[in-house]
């Protein structure tokens, strides 16, 4: 993983989350050049910083990195026929979860594991 990656994943977490550059760095209490810096791959986020960073979107440095690595897939795509109602999302998960690899459901685990608790 190297800074212009982890600065992307920031950037679109952050416009996913309708945040202005200059509002999320308020949120961060550093300058919104940092930010631009830090999107753009050419500073790095430090352990600090992007803990402060991962917590503003409800992530977990672990989550933040599965991410990074696109084992986690953000989207939630329901059909637009199908009603949501408990025996099917229990199904519709089942079967997503059956055909993860090992390192996902591990990924998986990790990312549930505070919903839990």
């Amino acid at each position: 993983m190297n800074n212009l990656q982890i600065g992307q994943l920031i950037r679109s977490l952050r416009k996913e989350n309708n945040l202005s550059m200059s509002d999320f760095a308020q949120k961060l209490d550093i300058s919104q050049a940092s930010i631009s810096r830090i999107e753009s791959g050419i500073q790095e986020a430090n352990y600090a910083l992007l803990s402060e960073i991962c917590e503003q979107f409800g992530l977990t440095l672990s989550s933040f990195f599965l991410l990074m690595e696109n084992k986690v897939d953000t989207t939630i795509k329901i059909p637009q026929d199908q009603s949501l109602q408990s025996e099917n999302i229990d199904d519709e998960l089942f079967n997503i979860i059956k055909n993860l690899s090992e390192e996902q459901k591990k990924g998986l685990y990790v990312l549930l594991l505070p919903y839990i608790r």
